[in-house]
């Protein structure tokens, strides 16, 4: 080949690679991810720039460099201010790969880059995913103002999770820009606005978060308070006193169980918050309590089984079920999912909260758990981590297991033929605890699954579709 011809050669392959790395660079593959974010907030009636400087934890002066104010105290409602936030905070996804996925793609999709993604999980050729693959996406988005960040679950569509957070479908939609509402890959990131949360908090509250909103009876009712410092957060809702657990830095939050036979209609939501700077405040929200939806159901009993319903022996073993799943535990020793706490094929013969007569007598109470037919001696295992805090034969319920799972959340696992672990053991998630079988009041063999959340009973099916919190 003649020199001139080789140096030519050499040339173009020089300028393509130059071409190359210049188009990478503009499609984010080798750009450092943004760290300078901006939020819009819209001044509210009686609001300061002082107060939304406190709360968004900036200063009056780079608001007012932000914004060009000529003059700091004249600002009016309704008008849009930039807020110039600091260093965003990295947050790691577990994201499966979709049919499709390219990590260009995905880069786009979570705000990151393919090199953020490749370096974090060691990926020698980037080209080179496949569909099903784990892969953890670093993003450093922050989450917006009056908002939370919701990452779609295999099974998740617009609609349950509209209906999980009770906001409009088509606002959930739009916020988005979903052009395809009916399409959600698994490990997609939503921008959830919140529609719970209370519209003007005083210092050191920021945002209150409440989920699901409505919520049905039976279910379990999730309260998130994020402050601006650090504060000691307490609460109160239809009788129940709240005890707040710190989830991250200046983020807080507590259970609700509603009872299923609370009337549907609005509840008060009462809140205090002090921190150490002397800031003390209150602040109160309206909840919304939606009926559920829950069968009738005729249960028979023997004569022999009958004698079980004797009031006073009913009322004696519930108030020592009662005594021991009252007692608080202040860490949460679950993390995620609960599980069914059988294996196998699931057999439901009688969902949560269905309405009960016993023998044709009146309609009196309601199935505070959840049965599942299962063969005589069929394994039970541990729906979550937690403690055993009994572990023996009752009247009414048979053979049972309490486990405390912290937060006062419990768990029961009623019937038992035969019980394998002790109270004051430490049980993980999926660990063997017994056996089922028909001890108790019991017309055949079954596990009844209990979850109590502050000694109300509550769905555990929800458990195990929903984390929590």
């Amino acid at each position: 080949m003649p020199v001139t011809h080789k140096k030519r050669v050499t040339q173009l392959i020089f300028t393509l690679l130059l071409l190359g790395l210049l188009l990478a660079r503009g499609q984010g593959i080798g750009a450092s991810p943004p760290r300078q974010q901006q939020i819009i907030h819209t001044v509210q009636a009686g609001e300061t720039l002082f107060l939304i400087a406190e709360r968004y934890g900036t200063t009056v002066e780079a608001i007012v460099a932000a914004n060009g104010l000529s003059d700091p105290d004249l600002i009016f409602v309704g008008q849009q201010l930039v807020i110039p936030q600091g260093e965003t905070v990295e947050v790691l996804l577990p994201v499966v790969v979709q049919p499709g996925d390219t990590l260009p793609i995905l880069a786009s999709r979570y705000n990151t880059t393919v090199q953020a993604i490749a370096e974090r999980n060691h990926l020698l050729h980037p080209a080179l995913i496949r569909t099903g693959q784990t892969l953890t996406i670093p993003t450093f988005s922050p989450v917006p103002d009056r908002s939370l960040v919701h990452v779609v679950q295999a099974g998740d569509t617009s609609l349950r999770i509209a209906w999980r957070y009770g906001v409009d479908f088509w606002t959930l939609a739009q916020v988005n820009e979903l052009q395809n509402p009916a399409i959600l890959p698994a490990g997609q990131c939503l921008r959830i606005p919140l529609t719970g949360a209370t519209e003007e908090l005083p210092p050191p509250f920021h945002t209150l978060q409440i989920t699901p909103q409505p919520v049905a009876q039976g279910q379990t009712l999730v309260i998130k308070v994020h402050t601006l410092r650090p504060a000691e957060v307490s609460g109160t809702f239809a009788g129940q006193t709240l005890s707040f657990a710190r989830q991250q830095e200046n983020v807080y939050w507590a259970l609700v169980g509603v009872n299923a036979l609370a009337n549907p209609g609005p509840y008060e939501l009462s809140l205090s918050a002090s921190d150490a700077v002397g800031s003390v405040a209150t602040a109160t929200e309206r909840v919304t309590v939606v009926a559920g939806e829950f069968e009738v159901q005729y249960i028979y009993l023997s004569p022999e089984v009958s004698v079980l319903l004797d009031p006073e022996l009913v009322r004696d073993e519930r108030l020592l079920v009662a005594e021991v799943m009252g007692r608080f535990t202040p860490s949460p020793a679950w993390t995620g999912l609960f599980r069914v706490p059988l294996q196998g094929e699931i057999n439901i013969t009688s969902p949560f909260g269905g309405r009960r007569s016993y023998n044709d007598g009146p309609i009196a109470s309601y199935h505070g758990g959840i049965d599942f037919g299962a063969d005589e001696g069929t394994p039970v295992y541990a729906a979550a981590t937690g403690r055993v805090a009994l572990a023996e034969p009752l009247q009414v319920r048979g053979k049972a297991v309490i486990l405390d799972h912290g937060m006062g959340v419990y768990t029961g696992y009623w019937h038992l033929s035969g019980i394998a672990v002790q109270a004051g053991q430490t049980v993980l998630a999926g660990d063997l605890i017994g056996y089922v079988g028909s001890t108790g009041l019991s017309t055949a063999p079954h596990l009844h699954w209990e979850l109590r959340v502050n000694n109300v009973q509550v769905d555990p099916w929800q458990w195990t579709q929903q984390p929590i919190p």
